[in-house]
């Protein structure tokens, strides 16, 4: 333990002196601004303004994850060639996990502005929506995170970049009927349909199908994510640092 909390204050260290934290700072706060704007001279009813910022937050949440792990990675590489990870550190286990925190905090940061900027400009639903949306969000990122850091570690950041964008528009194509049947299955669209089903829940709360498909993707989503986590940390404790492209 004192090994991670060491890894974990210089990666934060690192991290702090990028743009990256002012990416996650920045960006959630413009788009919630923005979303507030528009709202106040919409003319779509309360909970289709709701359920689409929600939507559009965890549609686009894929894309951001392939940018900012792809970027942190290519920073490790160019300090050293990834030296730092690997041999920096007395356990490998701490350093992966470390870069693992270290993404995902910001990713909370964000999610945790543009829902409470967004709510606080937007106070038609309960606050224990906006609560829960966040947790929702955040709990469907975990497993993009840890896909996207072996990614940019594997293959670099080019391909976590391009897989988040592919990731953005499955998530987008599952929002509508395509995704009704098999959307748990599929980690990039947890955070949108989780929130969908949420604002669903909040609509018709007598209505059981809300509850039933949160259920559903939990019992794949909690398992799966910690078998992503174990498999990519026993990888990472054999990887020499090479990638697939070199």
């Amino acid at each position: 333990m004192p090994t991670l909390i060491r890894c974990v204050r210089s990666d934060f260290q690192k991290f702090r002196h990028t743009s990256m934290l002012w990416i996650h700072i920045l960006i959630p706060l413009a788009a919630a601004v923005l979303f507030v704007g528009y709202y106040s001279v919409s003319p779509w009813n309360a909970e289709a303004k709701i359920s689409g910022y929600f939507e559009v937050i965890g549609a686009a949440f894929p894309l951001m994850i392939g940018l900012i792990s792809g970027k942190s990675v290519e920073q490790e590489r160019q300090s050293g060639n990834f030296q730092t990870m690997l041999c920096g550190v007395k356990s490998r286990s701490a350093a992966y996990t470390s870069k693992l925190i270290v993404l995902l905090m910001p990713g909370i940061i964000a999610i945790a502005i543009a829902i409470g900027v967004f709510a606080t400009g937007f106070q038609t639903a309960p606050g224990v929506i906006y609560v829960k949306a966040a947790g929702l969000l955040i709990a469907g990122s975990v497993f993009p995170y840890i896909l996207h850091l072996f990614i940019s570690l594997r293959f670099g950041r080019g391909a976590s970049i391009g897989l988040g964008i592919v990731e953005s528009l499955i998530s987008a194509l599952a929002l509508t009927g395509l995704g009704d049947r098999g959307w748990y299955y599929i980690p990039c669209t947890w955070s949108a349909r989780l929130c969908d089903c949420l604002v669903s829940i909040w609509i018709n709360p007598s209505q059981a199908i809300g509850y039933a498909e949160i259920e559903k993707c939990m019992t794949v989503a909690i398992p799966a994510t910690i078998a992503a986590f174990l498999i990519s940390l026993l990888w990472f404790q054999r990887w020499d640092g090479s990638r697939s492209n070199e």
